[in-house]
Formats: C-alpha cells, structure tokens, sequence
C-alpha cells in the first residue's frame, strides 16, 4: 500500500511538471526551475514516508529494559514523609501513577499524603500550601508548571524539603528553577515524534496536515508534545503547514470538547487527522465525530493508551487508529524510585528511562486489552526491576 501510494504521489507531481514544462514554451529556465521544484519535493516526501514508516515499525515493537542501576538505600527512607500532589486525578493514567506510586513507597516503608490538585488553579494552589504546612521530607508535584510553583520550591529548599517535579516534559536533571531536586517524566517530544512518524507514515504526506487539540492545564508536557510533533512533521512533509492548535482545560473537557470537536471537523469538511494530546481527551470527542456524517473518513491519534479508551476505542471500529503508550505502572514505580532516593538522601537519577510503544491496529490484537495494562508492554516487570534496585523482593 505504501509503495502505491508513493508512486502515485510521483506520478502526479511528474505530470505536473510535464504540463508547466509544455505551458511555458517562452520561458525554459522558469519551466526546467519548475519540473525541479516538483522532482525535490517529491523526493522530500518519499524519503520521509520511508523514514516515517520505519520508525513507525520500530515503536510498535515491545520494549526492553534500559535502566536506571545505581541502588538505593531503602533503609534510609524507612519511616520518612513524601507529599504528592497531582494536577488532576480526573485523567485516568495520572491516577494509576498516583496509587501505584503511594503503593511502592508504602512498600518500601515510606508514608506518603496525596493532595489532588482537580486542575483548579485555585485547589492547586492550596495543596502546595498544605504541602509546605505539613513539612514533609519530600514534595512531589505531578504535571505541575514548574515556573508557576518556582517560589514553593524555594519555600521547600529553605525548609529543608527535597522537591520533585514529574511529567513536566522532557528527561533531565533540573538545572532550574532553585529549589527543584529531581525530575522523572516521559519524554515528551519523543511522544510528539512518535505520532507524527504515525501521522507522516499513514498520510503520506498528502492527505493534508493534522489538528491538534491541546490541553494548557498541562502547559509544559503539552508544549513540549506539540513542538516535538511540530518539528518532525515539518521535517518529514517539508512545506505541510500545521494549524493552530485548539485548546481546552481539562476542567473543561466534558463540556467544551463535544463542542469544539463539531466546530473543527464543520470548519474543514476534507481533515482527515485529528491528534487531541491525551486519549482521556477521546471518550469526549469520538462519539461527536461519529455523530458527523463526512465524505473524507478521520483518524484520531492520542497518547497514554488509557485502559479504557483502548478497550472502547482502538480495539473496536472507531476513529481512533493510533494511541502511544507509556506503561503507567511503570511510570509509577519510576516517580516513587526518584522519591524514595530522595528521601534515602541518595543522588536523583536524571533520565528513569520508562519507554514509550505505540499502538495501532497492526499490533492491539497481539495484546489483551482486557487484562492489566502493564502485560501489553512485554517480558520486562518494572516491579521487579525496581525492586532488585531497592534491595525489596519481586512482587
């Protein structure tokens, strides 16, 4: 299929260059200038479908084990105080972090308090308050901007307290803001690469460029995820415009995204991609787009590979036809091993390393999307490497 279309995509651009070449009988330079504008940018095209669909294949495939290896003294954290606090326990895969990160620490004998933020500016606000009130060894502050908490991590680094950003974006050890100790999160523009390598390879780069839907109640994973998007499409397709994306709260997502999913697909009868940043976004807007009758049929690709929504939507006949996943129990046990270093008083690790696999119709039979989510992620047990790490039996 690829190849067919690839070569009809040629032929279309060389009968182009016929036809400008035959119409500028007065001017050959302009015409020869012409027929080599059209023979590059084909070329441009076909070489980043190819690159497209290989990498495309490579992230289907299950991942492997890539660390972290340093040991922890768990017996320093034993007994020590972590508070958690999460944007938003609305999202399903950001509350499956949450219980499978108070789950291992409790484990490894840590106590652990959760403050959930509703993505309420003004209940995040009070969690960071009683997060400080409480004075705990350690802060964790999930999907939170970093440069709107900047003062409570001063706050938190003047009292002594270890404060830990996670899914702020992009795998490093902080530099800054002053006060910040660790970092753990996806990597968030390689999420954006991912589906954009999906986008490009299924596209071909001629069904026209995606609409992105995204969230500014995340605003630093969400940027980092569209830049990542961004850059690959453009450099793939090169001259495909991406629109503007759309944005909705998470607050607002019940109510503003059936709306603004009718406005979209109303607005441009031909959009054939529609990319909502976190496939909690979909359980809102696939049932509007099915409602819509149109002539071009519509994609949808996503991020998290929620339960759910791959029970309900990947795995049935629906727009959905890509979803990349990073595994949440993973990520879960990857947040509480930065926590429990930090409360041991062991160094931050910069990069946890928890991968990303996506998921199309090519590969979701080969998974059970009815069992636990972590077994569609392969051989490796995130538990049991953790474990081995913090000196704890399998479990």
């Amino acid at each position: 299929m690829g190849k067919r279309r690839v070569g009809a995509l040629l032929g279309v651009l060389a009968a182009s260059g016929v036809l400008v070449a035959c119409g500028s009988s007065g001017s050959s330079n302009t015409s020869s200038s012409s027929a080599a504008g059209a023979s590059t940018a084909a070329a441009a095209d076909n070489s980043g479908v190819t690159e497209a669909t290989s990498l495309v294949q490579e992230a289907l495939k299950e991942p492997t084990w890539q660390g972290p290896t340093d040991k922890v003294n768990t017996a320093g954290a034993k007994g020590k105080n972590v508070y958690f606090i999460n944007l938003t326990e609305q999202i399903p895969a950001l509350h499956e972090w949450s219980q499978v990160f108070g789950q291992q620490l409790q484990q490894a004998g840590v106590n652990v308090q959760k403050c959930d933020g509703k993505g309420a500016p003004n209940t995040i606000t009070a969690c960071l308050q009683k997060s400080l009130a409480a004075k705990p060894d350690v802060i964790v502050a999930l999907a939170l901007d970093t440069k709107l908490i900047a003062n409570v991590m001063a706050q938190a680094k003047a009292q002594g307290i270890k404060f830990i950003t996670a899914q702020t974006g992009t795998p490093e050890q902080p530099t800054s803001p002053p006060g910040r100790y660790a970092e753990v999160t996806f990597d968030y523009p390689g999420v954006g690469k991912m589906l954009a390598d999906w986008f490009v390879a299924d596209s071909q780069c001629k069904k026209g460029a995606p609409q992105i839907v995204t969230t500014t109640s995340s605003r630093e994973p969400s940027e980092a995820e569209v830049n990542g998007m961004m850059q690959e499409i453009t450099r793939l397709c090169p001259g495909m415009k991406v629109p503007t994306p759309e944005n909705v709260l998470i607050p607002d997502w019940p109510t503003k995204l059936p709306t603004v999913t009718r406005s979209i697909l109303l607005k441009d009868p031909n959009l054939q991609y529609l990319i909502p940043l976190y496939d909690g976004m979909t359980i809102y807007m696939l049932p509007t787009a099915q409602s819509i009758h149109r002539t071009n049929p519509l994609k949808v690709a996503s991020f998290n590979a929620t339960p759910v929504v791959m029970q309900n939507s990947l795995a049935k006949e629906s727009p959905l036809a890509a979803d990349v996943g990073g595994p949440n129990q993973w990520f879960g046990v990857a947040m509480a091993d930065q926590a429990l270093r930090a409360a041991a008083g062991d160094p931050p690790i910069a990069d946890e390393k928890v991968p990303l696999r996506l998921f199309t119709r090519d590969n979701v039979t080969t998974i059970d999307v009815t069992k636990d989510e972590k077994t569609w992620y392969g051989a490796v047990d995130p538990v049991c490497e953790y474990h081995k790490l913090w000196g704890l039996p399998c479990s």
